[in-house]
Order: structure tokens, then sequence, then C-alpha cells
């Protein structure tokens, strides 16, 4: 079995290089903004394709951004992984695939670019020795590609040292530096040890800053209640690098779409707090003990619905015989697999009783409003065997709806929560960004999470990361192509 590489966030920040030491103005070929997976690709891949005297700005004293906390879920078509066990795949079906996840509102065209994109970056991860550690599908083909992603962030670090580029952490950047004449991005304005500095480059510069998930006004002003809502992002993504995109002009795509999703413990703070358990038998109530919403509809629109809610509260309620069930799915039932009785486990309340007016007690609900809600479901499902309230037809589209009737019965509060904002600046195939005319502004490219127009409505599994590697390649390669312009 080949040796993996298990780097731990400890291990990263003792390895990450903190800002070099520099003059006041600095000048190099490429800066790119942000060191995580967008950002080393992108640095990686124009360094071995000739760009020299690269810059990556780093706003955390470590590297790897979201990427270091995601699932290593990796969206790919045509794949050698897929080859070898036998699945027939091809760019377009996935094209199809995510526009009907998407709602049909992605940009088809980055789609068409990202797809070849990522899975390129694969074959290059695999001729240096990164293997996808598993395949598997969300919903029909097997196009999910798990990687280890410390161990992939802490090569494209290693890999990006070693062909000459500089990674400078703690370096927030404030500021894109435009030329007042011709509108093309220059630099950057960014902040070491508290003093303000300036880098130019020649060719430009690339943002990989991330999403704004961190950043409760602009949450705001994207939809109310956004604001409110938990997030499991790192700190420090606070929109910087789609604040200073707009700023030079830049056009934004999907801020619209953006959604929590559901379901989280109290104080989420990575996926392992987040619970599928709901599409096996409990219901959702709210504050006032009501339901309000189908329970097997997909976990965004459930979040909106909860958001919704008064303070954004809501609660799964259980018996024992779901918890039989939900316990034998270790892989769909996140953090309940690990705890069941009254208490706490880390950041996960779980609270259990005889009847349903006990555990309502113990969750600090309404027992009597409780008790009248889970009657009602439960009659309706003896007697209909459907929930003729919020058109819950069955469980995972296979089981038959369950009552909730065996003691003990348990209370969980979740919650929703934001896993990324995948909504950002306009791009186009060559991961240039976009002015409001559709045209794009000279010397500035964005990939990863600050960009827009890849997901739609809705970001698929894997995809985000396939964005990020994908256009994080092609920024690479769109910088090289216009280094080979400016010497011809």
């Amino acid at each position: 079995m080949r040796r993996r590489q298990l780097i731990g966030t400890a291990a990263l920040t003792a390895l990450s290089p903190l800002c070099w030491a520099s003059s006041s103005m600095d000048h190099f070929q490429l800066i790119i903004v942000g060191a995580g997976a967008a950002g080393l690709t992108c640095a990686c891949i124009a360094a071995e394709n000739g760009v020299k005297d690269i810059l990556v700005l780093e706003k955390n004293p470590v590297i790897g951004g979201s990427s270091l906390i995601a699932r290593g879920t990796w969206f790919a078509s045509g794949t050698a992984s897929q080859t070898t066990r036998g699945v027939k795949d091809s760019d377009h079906d996935a094209v199809l695939y995510l526009k009907s996840e998407g709602l049909g509102k992605n940009d088809e065209s980055l789609l068409d670019a990202m797809l070849p994109a990522a899975r390129e970056q694969i074959v290059w991860f695999e001729q240096n020795g990164i293997r996808p550690i598993a395949l598997f599908a969300e919903k029909g083909v097997r196009r999910i590609h798990k990687f280890d992603m410390p161990e992939v962030i802490f090569f494209l670090r290693k890999k990006a040292l070693s062909l000459g580029v500089k990674i400078w952490t703690g370096c927030p950047v404030k500021d894109l530096i435009q030329d007042k004449v011709t509108g093309r991005i220059k630099g950057v304005v960014f902040t070491r040890a508290g003093a303000d500095r300036k880098a130019f480059a020649s060719l430009g510069v690339v943002l990989c800053s991330g999403g704004f998930s961190r950043n409760k006004s602009l949450l705001e002003s994207v939809q109310e209640g956004l604001q409110n809502v938990a997030t499991i992002a790192p700190p420090g993504l606070t929109g910087d690098g789609l604040k200073m995109g707009i700023k030079v002009g830049a056009a934004t795509a999907d801020l619209e779409h953006i959604k929590a999703s559901y379901a989280f413990t109290d104080n989420p703070s990575t996926y392992q707090d987040m619970t599928f358990a709901y599409y096996y038998g409990p219901i959702i109530v709210n504050d006032d003990c009501a339901r309000f919403v189908n329970e097997s509809a997909p976990y965004k629109e459930i979040a909106q619905k909860v958001i919704q809610q008064h303070e954004a509260k809501s609660y799964l309620v259980f018996d024992d015989e779901i918890r039989k069930t939900v316990s034998r799915l270790a892989n769909s039932s996140g953090p309940l697999k690990e705890f069941w009785g009254t208490g706490k486990i880390g950041n996960l309340p779980v609270f259990s009783g005889k009847t349903v007016e006990e555990v309502a007690q113990n969750a600090h609900i309404d027992p009597v409003g409780l008790k009248d809600t889970v009657d009602m479901y439960n009659e309706a499902i003896a007697k209909l065997g459907k929930d003729p309230d919020f058109y819950r037809k069955d469980l995972t589209g296979k089981a038959k709806l369950a009552q909730i009737v065996k003691p003990p019965f348990y209370v969980i509060p979740v919650k929703p929560a934001l896993l990324g904002t995948y909504g950002g600046l306009k791009i186009n195939t060559d991961a240039q960004v976009l002015n409001k005319s559709g045209k794009p502004i000279s010397g500035l490219w964005a990939a990863g999470e600050v960009t827009g127009g890849v997901h739609g409505a809705a970001a698929a599994m894997g995809v985000p990361l396939s964005s990020a590697f994908g256009f994080g390649r092609i920024a690479g390669l769109s910088a090289t192509k216009a280094l080979r312009e400016v010497k011809e």
C-alpha cells in the first residue's frame, strides 16, 4: 500500500514561511493572492511553464485556506481512476449533471473549461505521486475523487518553493494597484508587520483569496438572514478579493444563489459537526415545536426554511428505532454515531427522555407542543402512510415513513451553517476577471471560491475543489500565455 504523508495543521504552521525580508516596494512577474488550492496550483503551473519571480501572499499565518479543512472531494470526469474501475463517463454527461444541480444557472462555458483542466490537474498530481484515495458517487456516476487535502497542500507548498516561488504568510492584501490611464492591474498593497507595502507585477495579479463566510455585512447584503448563520470556514475569509475586484470594476456572478447547508450541531467547526440523519426518519421542528418543512427536501432548501424560523433554531426529533437505523449509517450520521444519551460530547448536545414530554423538557422546548406535533405526524403515517402537511413521501427515496413511537425519545438542536460562499467575481474561460461590460480587466485573473459562474444555483459535491484546482491551473497557464505575448 502506498505510503501517504499525513500532515496536520500544526505541521503546516511550522512549515509555512513567514513574510520574507523585503523593501517597501517589491517587483515580480506575477502576484497571487491566497495560498490555498487555487493559489498554490496557479503558482506551480505558472512556474513550471516559465513564469519567474512569483509571489504568493497569504493573509493567514498558515497556508491552505478552505481547502485544508475540506473533505478532499474533487469532482472530475473521464479520469484514469474512473476508467480502471470500469466507470463510463464524459465531460458532456458531467456538464449536463452540473447544469441540473445548478438549475441551469451555471455558465456552461466555464464548466466546459473547468472539467478538462481539473482532469489534467489530477494527472499532474498523479505524475508527482499524489493519487486519489477513493472514488465514489454522490448521485449516479462515480465522479467524486477523494484526496488527502493536508497531503495535497503540503505537496503544493513544497513544489512551489522548489520552483522558486516566494510564499509570504501573515500578509493580508488591502488593495489592487490599477493604472489610472490603461486600467491595467499592476500590483497590490499589502500589510506586513503592521506596515503597508507595495508589490508590483509585470504580468498582473491572480485573486485566489477565497470567499466571505466570515463577513456578516457582505452576507447580509446578499441575503437577509445569512449574517446570523454559523460557518465552518476558516478565519480570514472576509471577502477581501471580492471587494478589491469590485472596486476596480469587476462584475459578479451567482451571489444571489449563496445558501447555507443543513444540519450542523451548535458551534460547528468542521464537517464532522454535520449530519444528514433527518433523511432517515427524524422530524424537524422549530422553536414552537411545529414542523415547517419536508424533511426529505434537499439540505440547502431545508436550510433556507430554517433561516426563516425564529433565531434560525430547529430540532431533530426521533425515537429509539430511528436511532438504531441512523447508528448503522456511519457515513450519513456524522456526529450522531458517536453519542446517544443525555449530555454532551464536544459541541453536540443529545437530549433523551422516556416520553416525548420528558425529552422536550430536557431540551428546554414546549412539552405539550412537541407531543401534539409528534402525535399528528404518527397519526398521519398510521392512517395514510404519507405526510399530508409537507408531502414527505419516503425516507432516502426508498424506505417508508417511520412513526416516532418507541422510547427512549431523542431531541438534537441543529442549525444551518455555511460551508462556503460559491459566488463572486465573474471570469471567462481563461480565468480573466470581467468588467460589467463583459470585457477582461487587463492584468487580473481569479480562481476558486472568490469567483462565480461555475455553480449556478447550487454547489454540487466536489465542484468547489474542482473549480479551485481547474481554474488555478487555467490561471497559471493564462499567466504563461501573457508572458509569451510580452516576449513576442
